[in-house]
Formats: C-alpha cells, structure tokens, sequence
C-alpha cells in the first residue's frame, strides 16, 4: 500500500490550479513545496493523528479508555485463554455469561449469546434460522455477511432500496398473497454502514407482525453511540426490544472486538449454541473490556460522550451541506459524501496528502457510479478537528471546481 505524498500526480494536477483562489492557496502550498519523487512505502508505525482520523471507528472513543485497560487486565490474570471446542468443555466463564446477559438487558430482550465478531453472530444466525424454502427481504444497504449467508443456505432473497417502508411493503403483500407454508424474514440494519439512512424500525415491526413475518435488525452503528440511553434507533423511535432478533457488533462503540444476537424467543439461544458448538470461543478478557464499556454506555459520562458526537455530526453536516456538498442520509456517526466519479480518486489523494485519514467507497462496494467517502465520527474529535476537516474538504472542492470550469472555458 502506497501514501499519497508531496510531488505525486495528484498533486501536481490539483497544483495547476494556481494559487490565486485563496480556498486553495493552502492545498497549492502543499502541493509544491516539495520536489516530484517516487511514493514511499507506509510506515506501520506511522499513525494518524487522533483529531485528523476519520476512518477509524471507535465511534464513544472508548478504545483507550483506562476503564476498558483495566478490565482486560485483570480478566486476563484471572482467566485463562482457552482453546476451540464446545461450551460443555470450555465451562464458559462468567465474564462471558454475564455480558451476554448484560447484552439481553440492554436490548430488553430475553436471551443473547456473544461471538468472537460481528460478521461471525451474522452467520450463524442466520445459517440457523434461514431455511431454503424461506423468503428473505434484505435492506440493500445491509451487511454483506447477511446477504452471503442468505445465498448460501438457498433461500429466496428479495432485495429492497435502503430505508425504504414502502418496498418492503409491496414485497411483503405479494409474498402472503398466496397460502404458504414457508417462513418470511425482513432484515434490515438500524445505520446502513454506507448511507447512514435509518431504517423506520417501528413501522417494520408492526408490518412484520401483520403479515406473519420474523423482523432482524442489525444495530451495529447505533447501540451505544445514539439516543438518550444509547439504545439506539430503537430508542429513538420507542421500539426498544420490538424486533425478532437483534444482531450487532460491539467493535464500533465498546472498544473491543466481539458480535451478538439477542433473541424474543429464549429458546433460539440453546438452539443456537447446539448448532455452532462455539468453535471459536469469546475471550473472557475481550468480555470483561465490553462490560467496562456498558458501564460507562450507562453512566453520566457514556451520554457526555454521545451529546459530543452527534454535535460532531451535526456540525460537519451543516459544514458540508452549506459548500453544496452531497451529504447522505441522516444524522449519525457516519458522514457520507457522493463524490464525481471521474474524480474521486484524486481528490481523497489531496485531502490525505494534507494529513487526514478518510475512507474512500468505490465499487463493488457501493455502485461504480457513486463514490463516497464515508466519514467515521468519534466523541474523541473536537470542534477545531471538525472544522478543519471541512475547511480542508471545501479547499478540495474549490480546487477541482476550478480545474473544471478552465477545462470548459469558464471564468473561475
């Protein structure tokens, strides 16, 4: 993997911009203030600057917190690490036991059963309760776990626009038309992971009940980073513990790697467990890290901590939108931009060159005609960080405006 560094290409072509336009002026510094020379290899050990990462996620800012290290560490001189094998010889340890029911809690649902990651509790639940006669709706900005685990068990999958009420409606009157013997499944996420649009959870709820269908909701980006308690979109539209299955990650917002299904019905859990055999099994330490997280998710400080991101969505929001930029979807740790296509590339090439870590999205994972980046929020960043991001996105904005408008003979 190559940094984009001073005297690349990219720079050189947003250099011809010149640096009469004063929005560029620091970008057309940057872009010639060193001499053309090859791209160097990264350095690993190189991070980015906490204020200047916007791909990372670690939406509470909670990965260093002293709590969740002090928790790891004393899981960790009191448990041992254990190797594969099933839950019968692994005696799954408290810690594990209790997150789980912690995690139950929380969504205000009977039973839940941790995994070592998200994708992992996708898989196998849904690998347990998807048969092949079975008719699948799936949101299209869904997992794409959720849409490989679909496929490979034969079912019938019916895909339906991100956030859209209306379409699994039509798709769910067409389906019960006819006597069926058949299960149907909607799956949808809370956050669609690449358009932060938010799926109407409650009215989902109530058109799964009236027309026989089962209701799984992955709440990866929400649970713990919005609303009041951190309940999430579930919270926020007072549907807290209406869904099915509740699947997630707690990598986003608990500071440790690890996944979760929780369940309406407590007899899915054994069911569950009988089916995987826990193969990999969950750390107690990673276990005790994540309890450290509900702990200060629950407290005064875990909802200091969300009141400050989603000020930070707001305000980079209103930045972004105020320039003209295409912001999608609605308020919530993840900002995405629509970029040109022809240019997209090149301009995350100029916005890393001046120091800021932002994901690029190009296809296959999201449509070849619409790139984005795809801007990772943290309560971590400060209102400077968030500005200075926006400031930066404006100048690279304004620079290829320019560079268009000569193109086409326009004065600047």
């Amino acid at each position: 993997m190559l940094r984009p560094v001073p005297g690349s290409r990219v720079l050189h072509e947003a250099s011809d911009a010149g640096p009469s336009d004063r929005a560029g002026h620091r970008l057309h510094q940057l872009a010639t203030a060193f001499p053309s020379h090859k791209p160097e290899p990264v350095n690993p050990t190189d991070r980015c600057h906490p204020g200047r990462d916007f791909a990372s996620q670690d939406y509470l800012a909670l990965a260093t917190h002293s709590r969740l290290r002090a928790a790891a560490s004393a899981a960790l001189g009191e448990h041992r690490l254990s190797p594969p094998g099933t839950e019968a010889s692994l005696a799954v340890t408290v810690p594990v036991l209790a997150l789980e029911e912690r995690t139950a809690r929380f969504l205000q649902l009977p039973a839940a059963i941790a995994f070592p990651s998200g994708a992992e509790a996708i898989r196998a639940t849904l690998q347990n309760l998807i048969a092949a006669a079975d008719d699948v709706i799936i949101d299209a900005g869904a997992d794409s776990a959720m849409f490989e685990t679909v496929l490979t068990a034969r079912a019938r999958l019916h895909r339906t626009p991100p956030g859209s009420l209306e379409a699994v409606e039509r798709r769910l009157r067409r389906l019960t038309a006819n006597p069926r013997r058949a299960r149907i499944w909607v799956l949808v996420p809370a956050i669609s992971a690449f358009a932060s649009v938010m799926a109407d959870v409650a009215e989902l709820s109530a058109l799964c009940r009236a027309y026989g269908a089962g209701l799984i909701v992955d709440v990866t980006h929400d649970l713990g980073a919005m609303a009041q308690s951190g309940g999430g979109v579930m919270e926020i539209q007072g549907c807290t513990g209406c869904a099915d299955i509740v699947i997630g990650s707690y990598a986003q917002t608990f500071g440790a790697p690890g996944g979760f299904a929780a369940f309406r019905d407590p007899g899915v859990r054994p069911r569950l467990i009988a089916g995987q055999g826990r193969t990999a099994p969950f750390s107690p330490a990673l276990a005790a890290t994540i309890l450290a997280a509900f702990d200060i998710i629950d407290s005064a400080e875990g909802r200091r901590r969300r009141r400050r991101l989603h000020g930070n969505s707001l305000r980079l929001r209103n930045h972004l939108m105020a320039d003209g930029l295409r912001v999608m979807g609605q308020p919530s740790p993840l900002v995405p931009v629509r970029l040109p296509h022809k240019s997209a590339l090149a301009r995350t090439g100029l916005l890393e060159s001046a120091g800021m870590s932002v994901p690029l999205l190009q296809a296959p994972t999201v449509a070849a005609h619409a790139p984005r980046w795809c801007l990772r929020l943290t309560a971590g960043h400060g209102p400077a960080d968030i500005d200075d991001l926006a400031d930066l996105i404006h100048d690279v904005t304004r620079i290829f405006d320019m560079r268009q408008r000569r193109r086409a003979g326009t004065p600047a």
